[in-house]
């Protein structure tokens, strides 16, 4: 139905200015440009500029807290959905707040739509303003897969842990197996970013954006998918995506189904947002600027993120998988292996394979290791000293949860794991499923 007068609205577009559109396509368009043109991906573009204009993230947040619908969604997710809406920064996109200030959107437009329908019921159609509303969707599609896409070309998204290696695989949550999974393999990340950043580009200029929003169609479907299938906590946003592809691609996917089936596809013409040859240059060059600007910052966060906490980033001096082969303390306190990894955390493996996160201050200068309960290192677990008789062995010595210990650590070999040594092959004489 969405579809179809999308399709509608676009042939109806392309014919003439002044032909009138039926009552219940220009009630649809109203109320889909409230939802998505101003409520959803016009902020998306709002908040993506502010991010590359270098405004603080702290600011950002205040602004999405406000363009949410606060306090309203608040009252909304006490008074109907019985839930306390916490606007914390949490990493998810799928918390209480995201949901309810969906519907608070989907429910504030309905009288928006009404009152604009009174107010506007002599209009014959909306023919320039879906233009700029394409334009938006677009935008909005142009800044979120460049910035996913830009987070696998350079990898960070999902970035190789040593603890996953020696995680039981049934431990695993499904989102953790799919991170390690898409991390385990470079180049099949590099593919997928590859791919979002394409369509993203091809988005930018009216010339190949039909191309790029099929394009964006199929990656949206897919980035849904997993996130529906992965338990992945961005199904909110993800939907959101395909659907702007989904309305952007519409009519070029029927054009294309159209050809297919041996029928004649006019030429579209270009959408109307402005009259004069000079105004069309002018946004055409701003479209241009706005997409290299877009680029440019989702190649720097890119980078960033690849260069701090991608598989770009700074290694523990004691990066290594440590089992502990010999122990003496507290029998309570024992650990089966300690993983050294980001230079400012630590993993530890009880017997029981149970892993716990930890951070840890290491000094190379006076080797003492100081793992803690917070990131500011005011609640100490253990205080330790370390020796390093030769690469492959750790002496460990001091205080852990107040009782002394002792421990002797043996560093594994990674090749030792199939899922870092096995590589590439182009003849296999049998499966291999080890």
């Amino acid at each position: 139905m969405v579809a179809e007068l999308v399709v509608q609205a676009t042939e109806e577009t392309d014919e003439t200015s002044e032909q009138r559109w039926n009552p219940l396509l220009r009630m649809v368009f109203r109320y889909g440009f409230v939802v998505l043109g101003v409520g959803m991906a016009g902020v998306l573009v709002f908040h993506a500029l502010l991010r590359s204009l270098g405004v603080p993230t702290q600011t950002v947040l205040d602004v999405a807290e406000w363009t949410s619908l606060h306090p309203l969604t608040d009252w909304i997710g006490e008074h109907v959905f019985g839930t306390r809406v916490s606007w914390a920064a949490t990493g998810s996109g799928d918390t209480a707040a995201n949901w309810v200030s969906a519907f608070t959107w989907l429910l504030i437009a309905v009288p928006i739509t009404a009152v604009w329908s009174v107010l506007d019921r002599a209009r014959p159609n909306y023919a320039r303003l879906y233009g700029w509303f394409r334009l938006i969707l677009r935008f909005a599609l142009v800044g979120a897969l460049l910035l996913y896409g830009m987070t696998k070309l350079l990898p960070s998204q999902m970035a190789f842990s040593l603890e996953r290696l020696v995680e039981p695989f049934g431990d695993m949550s499904p989102m953790a197996v799919l991170w390690s999974q898409t991390a385990s393999s470079q180049p099949y990340e590099m593919a997928l970013g590859a791919a979002e950043v394409t369509a993203g580009l091809l988005l930018i200029l009216p010339i190949t954006a039909g191309v790029g929003a099929v394009l964006a169609v199929v990656v949206a479907a897919q980035v849904f998918l997993l996130n529906l299938t992965f338990d992945v906590l961005v199904k909110l946003f993800a939907f959101q995506l395909l659907v702007y592809a989904v309305v952007l691609a519409a009519p070029d996917i029927v054009r294309i189904l159209r050809a297919l089936i041996g029928r004649a596809v006019p030429v579209r013409k270009p959408e109307g947002l402005v009259t004069g040859v000079r105004a069309h240059r002018i946004l055409l060059a701003a479209q241009v600027l706005i997409g290299v600007w877009l680029l440019g910052t989702t190649v720097s966060e890119g980078h960033d993120a690849w260069a701090h906490y991608g598989d770009g980033r700074p290694h523990s001096a004691l990066y290594g998988i440590w089992d502990v082969t010999d122990y003496s303390g507290n029998p309570g306190d024992r650990l089966r292996r300690i993983i050294f990894d980001l230079p400012q955390a630590v993993t530890t493996q009880r017997p029981d394979d149970a892993l716990q996160d930890l951070p840890v201050l290491i000094d190379t200068d006076r080797h003492t290791i100081t793992i803690t309960r917070d990131p500011a290192h005011l609640w100490p677990i253990a205080t330790l000293t370390y020796e390093q008789p030769d690469t492959d062995h750790l002496i460990l010595d001091g205080r852990l949860s107040g009782r002394p210990v002792r421990m002797t650590l043996t560093r594994r070999d990674l090749d030792r794991f199939q899922l870092v040594s096995r590589g590439f092959h182009w003849v296999q004489p049998v499966p291999y499923l080890r």
